[in-house]
């Protein structure tokens, strides 16, 4: 499944949840946006995938060619 958050298709994975989670999901992502902002630790420009599991979200961000970060997202 994909979602369109900030103009940009992202495919989601749900593993232990369900599309139900999609709200939350994205309000989560708007937090995360304003507050990497700030402080610039996650680049949601460049969000590749990401993975529900339960109430928890896995983003993941190709930063170059090589490499891969994630970060936890709560979704509670």
């Amino acid at each position: 499944m994909k979602i369109r958050f900030d103009n940009k298709e992202i495919p989601v994975t749900f593993l232990s949840s369900d599309h139900k989670m999609i709200p939350q999901l994205i309000q989560a992502l708007h937090i995360k946006k304003g507050a990497d902002q700030q402080n610039g630790t996650f680049d949601l420009e460049a969000l590749d995938h990401i993975e529900v599991i339960g109430t928890e979200a896995y983003l993941y961000a190709k930063t170059n060619d090589t490499e891969a970060t994630k970060t936890y997202l709560a979704l509670y």
